[in-house]
């Protein structure tokens, strides 16, 4: 019973360090990502980096290039995982 308490209580938290919005947007051709890092990333821009990579990817389908709007990163702490946000505009 031990056991099974502990997987169940593992995967949760495996599972809550992968968390990603996608790309949504929100409104005037701005679009915005969030992303908690997982358990082994320490440093917010870490994922920040990541976001833009996928920012890349996301305006590179559509021919154009990421226009940052705005950043923010946090990196891990006590009982917190690394986590960074985006907006950004395909231009």
């Amino acid at each position: 019973m031990k056991k099974t308490l502990l997987a169940a209580v593992l995967g949760v938290i495996a599972l809550a360090g992968c968390g990603t919005t996608g790309v949504q947007p929100i409104g005037n051709g701005i679009y915005m990502s969030s992303k908690l890092g997982s358990m082994l990333t320490y440093n917010g821009g870490e994922v920040k980096a990541d976001l833009f990579r996928e920012a890349a990817e996301f305006c590179g389908k559509q021919g154009k290039k990421v226009d940052p709007v705005s950043s923010s990163s946090q990196g891990a702490g006590i009982g917190t995982y690394a986590s960074a946000e985006i907006q950004f505009r395909c231009v």
